[in-house]
Formats: structure tokens, sequence, C-alpha cells
């Protein structure tokens, strides 16, 4: 078995880019320190059944990080909730569980339209040491919970459970975000769930759920060809944008990775 990827590893392959002035690298390598920081933080509060972490469903990159342990680092943790959270019990919460990383708050919450936002801190050893919390509120949160399995051991960490989103409603708010905006990480997300992950997906219960984010917008409805619209846009800084993200060893030439995402909702009947 290989040794565990540590955070003073990171640190070396941070100096060592530092040192040839790679900057896409160095980025790098901050965003798998933050998000090494933040699965530990996770596994901790995890091993608490009181801790917040059990009321609520995660998604997003920390899940992708943790659940499929996706190439692309991520420095937030993205839950939601059924009900309002109170922020200084979750920051005391991720203060004690980040002690040893000297975790804390950065500032005032952000309030959203959606929920809260909490910036957060830690002692970097890579001059970096940022992330955030987003914690967003459903009503019927109840019907699209599960259980994620977070095997993290490769980062030396013991492996943990989490409750997350509904696969098929993850699916949709990846199609959703691909369809609304030119983020080239929604379309490198997206054939994570539908190639890399191994996920059975209903094509029903997918297109219920992608119609059901998509009436809140202007497309109110799905229709073929429609997660094309900034492929052109998306095309013009992948490359440089997910540099900073995934180490250019794991990053597929952009038209296999089209070609891949097409082919995945062709068979679950979207395309």
């Amino acid at each position: 078995m290989a040794d565990p990827r540590t955070r003073g590893a990171i640190a070396a392959d941070y100096q060592r880019a530092r040192e040839t002035g790679d900057a896409a690298a160095m980025h790098r390598f901050q965003n798998e320190e933050a998000c090494l920081v933040l699965l530990t933080v996770l596994e901790r509060l995890a091993a608490d059944r009181a801790s917040f972490v059990h009321d609520v469903a995660f998604k997003g990159g920390i899940l992708m990080a943790g659940e499929l342990r996706s190439p692309r680092a991520s420095r937030d943790i993205d839950a939601t909730s059924g009900v309002e959270r109170r922020v200084d019990r979750i920051v005391a919460e991720l203060r004690r569980a980040g002690r040893v990383f000297g975790l804390r708050q950065d500032g005032e919450a952000e309030r959203t339209p959606g929920g809260t936002i909490v910036r957060l801190r830690f002692e970097s050893l890579t001059d970096a040491g940022s992330a955030k919390i987003e914690l967003s509120v459903r009503e019927n949160l109840v019907f699209a919970v599960r259980e994620a399995f977070f095997d993290v051991s490769d980062l030396g960490i013991a492996p943990f459970f989490v409750p997350a989103l509904a696969k098929a409603e993850l699916v949709a708010e990846k199609i959703r975000a691909l369809v609304q905006r030119a983020q080239p990480r929604d379309l490198f997300d997206l054939r994570l769930y539908l190639v890399d992950s191994g996920w059975h997906l209903d094509p029903a219960e997918l297109r219920k759920a992608v119609d059901a984010k998509l009436a809140l917008t202007r497309h109110k409805r799905w229709r073929g060809g429609l997660w094309r619209t900034h492929l052109a846009e998306i095309e013009a800084i992948y490359a440089e944008t997910m540099a900073d993200w995934v180490d250019p060893v794991h990053l597929p030439p952009f038209n296999q990775l089209v070609d891949e995402v097409a082919r995945g909702l062709k068979q679950l009947r979207l395309d």
C-alpha cells in the first residue's frame, strides 16, 4: 500500500512548484491542502453522533472528493439542511474539530437568498489557508437524503459516513449548473457522475429532477442539446482553469470529455 498523502507531502510539492514558478501547480496544491483539512475535520465530526453533520445533506465538491475520490480538489463544504441551523454552533464544532489546523471563522457570516456562507481560515503549509462552508435550507430535504461512504484512507483519514443528497438530485443540480454558466468544472464533474461513479440512475427519476431544477430558470424544462449551450466558452478556458484544481495527468482532453458526457446523457434519455 502506498504511503498516505500528507500535508507535509503536499507542502513539499508546493515548494517545488514555487521554485519553478508553476503558478497553476501552486494553486492546485493549495486547493489540495484545503481539501485534506476539510475531509479530516469532517471525519472527526462524523464520529460525534451529536454533530450538525448528521442533520444536513452534503453535496458539491467535498462530496465528490470524499465519496467518489474525484481528482478535483475542493476547498468548500457544501450542505443542505431541512431547517435553519445556528451558525455559531456550527462554527464552534468546526473550530473544535479543526483545532490542530487552527481552523477558525474569517469575518462575519454572509446571508444569501438560499442560506448562509461562512468563510474559514486555517494555518497553512502552502501560503494559503482559506476555505468556506455554505449551508442552504430546503424544506423537503427529508425525501432526498442517503448515506455516503467516504473512503479516504489514502489520505491517512479513517473511512466514515455522512448524509448526502440523492444521486439523481446531485446530477440534476450539476446539469442545471452546466446549462446556466460557462464553468469548466461543471462539465468535468458531470462526467464524474455519469462515467466514473458507477451509479445506476433511473432515467425517469432523473428527468423529473432535471425538469424541477430547470423550472426555476429561464429554460423552464429540459430539451435535448441544452447542456451544450456554453461548450464553446468552456472549451476556451478549460485547460487553464482546470489546471488550478486537477493534475493535468488526470484531466481528460476536452473533446473526450464532451463525447463521454454526451454518451452518458444519451443512455439516460436526456440527449
